[in-house]
């Protein structure tokens, strides 16, 4: 046999451990608070007190709930304080971290009481839909000296991680073309349609940021179309399917982002690069890897049905790393530049979408991410 040669001699009852396990964090807790309980709200309090690095001590709801039915609803331990109150909860001592789970609209006052409060803090996609006011946000963290982490999921799943480390290693060469798949399930609340922002601040902001971390670069040009199928979104003046086409400053790449906001059977997002020395993909995540054969054929299991089981993993982890950024053990993974960089993507694609061509984006040196 033409391996035989890698056989060792030791048996690996007796060898090495070739990767040694990480000695346990001698850090206490992170005291966080969450503001904030809405859908994403809900998510994140279940993942804060399950993540031994953190340590819930304040949820703060809005005026409308009661915190009696949401200490026994959600099971919120007595220990942590449930108020209506944000000021009480800035106001402890305790508390060095914030985590922002707000409707966008409330994400500048909050994170700008909160960092005066002297906290970290994370926030919830997009700091603001105006970047002047996004821009003051990161100012005000880079005076006080205070982390500001505003929370692209994506970067996170291990799967794209992945993929960025390969891309970046160059796997595939030079990148001819990137293209991600976003189909959302389930179709978002009614209620939402109005306050999400629309299409690209609240969906496609997502991708865009994905592909700009992947391949490491910005667009110098956006193409965008799209159009409504479904009535209440064109009531709101916003599309539902969308396809956005990137040219990249560098290399001569394309990116292609292709978003729906209604997927029937389930959760589908993909993500493939492509260049001279092959490609690299992955998507269609499931809950299960069954496959079944019979009479009928074969068939799998589902895709997952939304966004909080599709990225469990990468929802961990980013709490996971904010806990490390408070701590000084990591730098924050997602910078002011790179989040002002996408927010000027966002804005060319709806200039592209108003006048229905592409639009030439130019980049000062001070824009460039790292």
């Amino acid at each position: 046999m033409a391996t035989i040669q890698y056989k060792s001699p030791i048996s690996p009852y007796h060898a090495s451990p070739t990767t040694p396990a990480a000695p346990p964090s001698s850090s206490p807790p992170v005291p966080v608070a969450l503001i904030g309980l809405g859908r994403i709200g809900v998510m994140y309090l279940r993942k804060i007190m399950a993540i031994p690095t953190l340590r819930l001590t304040h949820v703060v709801l809005s005026p409308r709930q009661s915190p009696d039915d949401i200490r026994a609803r959600y099971g919120i331990p007595g220990s942590v304080r449930v108020t209506v109150d944000v000021g009480e909860c800035l106001g402890d001592d305790v508390v060095e971290g914030v985590v922002i789970a707000t409707s966008t609209d409330s994400h500048v006052h909050l994170i700008t009481q909160s960092l005066r409060a002297g906290k970290a803090v994370f926030c919830e996609k997009p700091i603001s839909r105006d970047m002047n006011k996004t821009k003051e946000c990161y100012t005000l963290a880079a005076e006080l000296k205070l982390p500001l982490f505003c929370a692209f999921n994506r970067r996170f799943d291990p799967s794209y991680a992945t993929i960025q480390r390969q891309v970046r290693a160059g796997q595939v060469g030079p990148v001819h073309s990137i293209r991600s798949v976003s189909r959302d399930s389930p179709l978002i609340p009614l209620s939402y349609i109005g306050p999400s922002g629309g299409v690209f601040d609240d969906f496609a902001v997502h991708d865009i940021d994905l592909q700009c971390w992947v391949v490491g670069d910005v667009p110098r040009e956006v193409y965008v179309t799209g159009t409504a199928h479904i009535p209440e979104f064109a009531a709101h003046n916003d599309l539902d399917s969308v396809l956005i086409v990137l040219k990249w400053r560098s290399g001569g790449g394309v990116g292609t982002i292709e978003l729906d906001r209604y997927c029937s059977y389930g959760y589908d997002q993909r993500l493939e690069v492509f260049g001279p020395g092959g490609m690299v993909q992955c998507g269609h995540n499931r809950p299960n890897n069954l496959t079944i054969h019979d009479a009928m054929g074969s068939r799998t299991s589902p895709l997952h049905y939304s966004f909080p089981s599709h990225y469990d993993a990468a929802f961990t982890r980013q709490l996971e790393h904010f806990a490390g950024v408070v701590r000084g053990v990591k730098e924050v993974g997602v910078t002011g530049t790179e989040t002002l960089a996408v927010a000027k993507v966002v804005a060319a694609c709806k200039e592209s979408v108003r006048i229905g061509a592409p639009v030439q984006i130019e980049w000062r040196e001070d824009e460039m991410p790292e």
